[in-house]
């Protein structure tokens, strides 16, 4: 009888060994992984991405809110699953009051809502504001925190998946 497991991955995976033992008439496919989750996707520098950015004007408008004219020490772009998520971060500011980190949240929120956001600004913890809105099959989400005792403040946009090509 010939080894079936090097021609049927699911014959020794963990979950689908067993689903495979139990249903043999069910056919199980199993592809293999694009890429690992927190490899970095490179695009040439003279190639657009295949996915647009975020909304530049947006992401600049709601830094300008929280933080004015400082530009952040660090920013990162990743693509996972589908999903372009853009982070951009500022480090070592000076602390700033609670009531100014929620007055900035504050701000941040009400120019979401007028871009058509759905937005969330919890009023306990850290101040922040989570915001989401329709982006192709999925949903786009927006983080915008700020930490009042180290002046940190943390921007994440997180566009939708792409749709799936047929």
């Amino acid at each position: 009888m010939p080894d079936e497991s090097k021609a049927d991955p699911a014959a020794t995976d963990p979950f689908w060994a067993p689903v495979r033992r139990r249903h043999p008439d069910v056919d199980i496919v199993l592809l293999p992984p694009e890429r690992a989750a927190d490899e970095p996707t490179e695009q040439p520098s003279d190639q657009a991405p295949d996915q647009p950015l975020a909304d530049p004007e947006l992401l600049s408008r709601l830094w300008a809110t929280a933080v004015g004219g400082d530009w952040p020490t660090e920013t990162a772009e990743r693509r996972t699953q589908g999903r372009l998520e853009i982070t951009w971060t500022r480090e070592g500011g000076e602390p700033v009051a609670p009531d100014t980190a929620q007055a900035v949240v504050r701000r941040a929120a009400e120019a979401l809502r007028e871009a058509g956001w759905h937005v969330l600004a919890p009023a306990e913890g850290l101040p922040r504001v989570q915001a989401g809105r329709p982006d192709g099959p999925d949903r786009a989400e927006l983080l915008l925190l700020v930490v009042p005792e180290t002046g940190r403040v943390v921007l994440r946009h997180r566009s939708g998946s792409e749709a799936a090509e047929r």
